[in-house]
């Protein structure tokens, strides 16, 4: 059952189970029975405004849920009241919540005094609840004066809110020389982003300037000057200016490539706590440990803090923002306190407090998930290694003494990629509060890396054609044994050698993929030229299929000419077709039906091989959902030869599938016989999409579900800074990570190996398929596998060690075939 079920159940039972408690006091702890997994508390006129809820207590499993619900007066149901589930990491726990800041399920705000009931459940996990109560919120050290821009008269951490409206009075300037205009000038757009800090999750971008009471005198001032950013979308000013009481404070004039590098590709530099993998076990890498290293070297510098010691002789502060484009006028807070010996201690101790909070808000939890353990990887050196002419295969390479770097090798491969493991953070679950290990793998050269005890390294290759006339044999089979040189050492690995060539995959299966969004920004040209070396390194990877990167086509010839590069660019690396087409449709969605239609007709060379998205998982968006439903049929009838499709994930839009011709299915649709029929019935060809367990989807379920490809989300799509997983609404979806030299091998996540293990199974299984048709041994073996995997993908999911098994299988029937067929 998910979470959502879960909580809606819980708002069945909106007094049942539930220990009572009468409202007490603001100021005073909570009361609530000791052991209890659920409890509820009452207000009758509500809270009043400037507090916070506190839990506080400790997790005796090794992880853990629980749940706040907090109802106003017409709240009647889930999505009409504050709910707020929280994953906890084994240990001590602290939850706060800003009551505030509340708002519904359906985004409706509503203030502290229209609470009436607070609902605390421990939902998953042994939770043992030490205390909670209603407190002030936290506030910055007495000797610090702040300003917090946005939309709130009271701002964080108990500073003065900045509004476009804000007088002098409203800001701290009782009593100081008030300037002759409005405090805040400019044409002002406010920015309010979906992050976990009130501090900088709001602003204002386009201030001209910006005037504070501040007594005379030395203070030492910070200030926050960029907009944190969501929806694959990071502001990039390249030229700003920030004069305080005509003092530069920044003069800021960057090409493109320094503020990608200072402002991009900066990331968390966690030390040892995550470090490359190796033989041993990493030392004190227990996650809560992480976090510190992630917020000194990272999250602190979130929002562009800017520091500066200034003077102020007429009680005022004066900010002046210059730049190019509204982006870089942006503040979020002003913080101030006088500079003297203690001024740098009051700043740390802001610090601290902010750091304490962030730490507070998102747990680090172990990551079950262990990408090897989805993968078919040998141990090179163990064992002897059965491969066919083209086969994918995958070495782990431990080194128990330092070997050096790499001076040659005698393996059978081609298409070498060797990688090392990289560990960053991402969120639990892709849009819980909470953070885990996210494993990638980095390319690197072995002729300029030295190989040290204990490291560990991957490789990743095609096996090129054995050599007929060799001597070695195992049984009937030739066999070669491949030795890696390296400048103190050599180890070996024994290969045998079938006489198959594997076929390559029957189908496409790959990944959504898109523009690099630094790269977009900047120049068109660099974008495409990053997407076709995506594109390559998948084919070299072994990846067979790809949803490409694409512009919006226009009537105009050269956008013409653009698109069909675009949708030929898979094609030239050896991607297999078809390519959906997610994006450009709805894009042009609101064009003219004859602009729609002209331009589709000019790109009718490209139809048999690209599928056209014309419907996105029906009901998230109405209005959009129209709009290309009209179109949808309007190209029904104009292009009937169009290849339409729809993305659906619910069972409900089984209703919807006459209309495309193909149709992008998952597990919200259903994927079992009877689904599977009746898409054949209707005649509307069916692929799969996002979909666990990657192995699987992409070799065995794929196989045996007929389908005619899989892709999975996503290549390139950063929420907005793209090593920063907190910010925006959910995780950043990255297969790849952005690097400096764009057409470098790319920073990989490791389950992309997973999907490649599919592919490498799903080729197995093809070439059991053409041989079942004439020899009854094949054939048996096809038809046991057939009872084995299921079509109904709920029930049952074959895992890595049977796969593994299964393969064997196909290797063992392969071995007695002739050497010459």
């Amino acid at each position: 059952m998910s979470y959502v079920n879960v909580l809606l159940c819980l708002s069945s039972l909106l007094y049942a189970g539930f220990a009572f408690s009468a409202a007490p006091s603001s100021h005073e702890p909570l009361s609530f029975t000791q052991g209890t997994k659920k409890q509820l508390w009452r207000y009758d006129e509500g809270i009043e405004k400037g507090k916070e809820l506190v839990l506080k207590g400790k997790v005796l499993s090794k992880q853990a849920r629980l749940l706040v619900r907090i109802d106003h007066p017409k709240s009647h149901h889930y999505f009409s009241r504050f709910n707020h589930e929280q994953l906890l990491s084994q240990g001590q726990f602290t939850v706060r919540l800003d009551l505030d800041s509340l708002k519904t399920g359906h985004k409706f705000a509503f203030s502290a005094d229209q609470i009436r009931r607070l609902y605390y459940a421990a939902i998953d996990g042994d939770i043992q609840l030490l205390d909670a109560h209603i407190s002030s919120k936290p506030k910055a050290p007495s000797q610090l004066v702040g300003w917090d821009f946005g939309n709130q008269k009271t701002g964080a951490w108990g500073f003065y809110g900045v509004t476009p409206g804000s007088r002098w009075e409203d800001i701290g300037g009782v009593g100081l020389t008030k300037p002759n205009d409005v405090p805040l000038r400019g044409n002002l757009r406010q920015r309010n982003r979906p992050y976990h800090d009130a501090l900088i999750r709001d602003g204002f971008e386009g201030i001209q300037s910006v005037t504070l009471p501040l007594k005379n005198g030395l203070w030492r001032v910070r200030l926050w000057t960029s907009d944190i950013g969501e929806w694959e979308y990071l502001p990039h000013p390249l030229k700003r200016k920030v004069v305080i009481n005509k003092q530069t404070v920044l003069a800021q004039d960057l090409n493109a490539d320094q503020w990608q590098e200072k402002y991009y590709f900066n990331q968390p530099d966690l030390g040892g706590s995550l470090a490359s993998s190796t033989i041993e076990p990493r030392q004190n890498n227990s996650p809560k440990r992480m976090a510190e290293p992630f917020w000194d070297s990272f999250m602190i510098n979130r929002g562009n803090p800017i520091d500066a010691v200034v003077k102020v002789e007429n009680e005022q502060l004066h900010i002046t923002l210059e730049s190019d484009v509204p982006a870089g006028t942006f503040l979020s807070a002003v913080i101030a306190t006088p500079w003297n010996e203690a001024s740098e201690n009051i700043m740390a101790r802001f610090d601290q407090l902010r750091k304490d909070a962030f730490i507070e808000q998102w747990p680090i939890l172990p990551s079950p998930y262990q990408w090897q353990d989805h993968s078919n990887i040998a141990l090179f050196g163990n064992d002897t290694t059965w491969v066919a002419h083209s086969e994918q295969i995958e070495f782990k390479i431990e080194f128990d003494q330092a070997y050096g770097h790499l001076l040659s090798h005698t393996l059978p491969i081609t298409d070498a990629i060797w990688l090392k493991e990289k560990r960053i953070l991402g969120r639990v679950g892709g849009q819980e509060r909470a953070l885990t290990e996210r494993v990638y793998l980095e390319a690197f050269d072995p002729q300029h890396t030295e190989a040290k005890t204990g490291d560990i390294w991957y490789l990743f290759a095609k096996i090129k054609k054995a050599k007929t006339q060799s001597t070695s044999r195992i049984g009937q089979h030739p066999s070669s044994i491949g030795a890696l040189t390296f400048s103190h050492g050599s180890l070996q690995h024994t290969f045998a050698h079938l006489p198959i060539h594997l076929p390559r995959s029957p189908v496409p299966v790959g990944i959504y993929m898109d523009y690099a969004p630094h790269l977009s920004w900047f120049s068109t040209d660099r974008a495409i030229e990053q997407s076709q070396c995506d594109y390559r390194f998948l084919q070299r990877l072994g990846i067979s299929g790809v949803a490409p990167a694409l512009p919006t086509p226009s009537t105009k010839p050269e956008s013409i000419k653009a698109f069909k590069k675009a949708i030929q660019a898979p094609l030239i690396a050896g991607l297999q077709a078809p390519f959906p087409a997610y994006t450009p449709l709805k894009r042009m969605v609101n064009q003219p039906l004859h602009e729609q239609i002209s331009v589709l007709q000019a790109l009718k060379q490209s139809h048999p091989y690209t599928l056209w998205s014309l419907a996105d998982e029906p009901g998230l968006f109405i209005d959009m959902d129209e709009k290309l439903n009209q179109l949808n049929t309007q190209l029904a009838d104009f292009l009937p030869t169009l290849r339409r499709y729809a993305q659906l994930n619910h069972s409900e839009h089984s209703t919807l599938v006459s209309q495309y011709s193909d149709v992008l299915i998952n597990q919200g649709y259903g994927l079992n016989k009877a689904s599977f029929e009746a898409l054949k019935q209707a005649n509307v060809r069916y692929y799969l999409y996002n979909l666990p367990n990657l192995r699987y989807a992409s070799g065995l379920y794929l196989w045996r579900s007929k389908a005619g490809g899989f892709w999975q989300w996503h290549g390139r799509m950063p929420t907005a800074h793209p090593f920063d997983p907190t910010d925006g609404r959910e995780d950043d979806v990255q297969f790849f990570l952005p690097k400096k030299n764009s057409c470098d091998y790319p920073t990989i996540r490791a389950d992309l190996i997973n999907m490649r293990t599919g592919i490498n199974d799903l080729r197995w299984l093809s070439w059991l398929s053409q041989n079942a048709n004439h020899d009854i041994h094949f054939a048996i073996l096809h038809h046991e596998l057939e009872q084995t995997i299921a079509l109904d993908l709920s029930k049952k999911t074959i895992f890595n060690k049977e796969i593994n098994t299964i393969i064997e299988k196909i290797k063992k029937l392969a071995q007695t075939m002739p050497l010459d067929r």
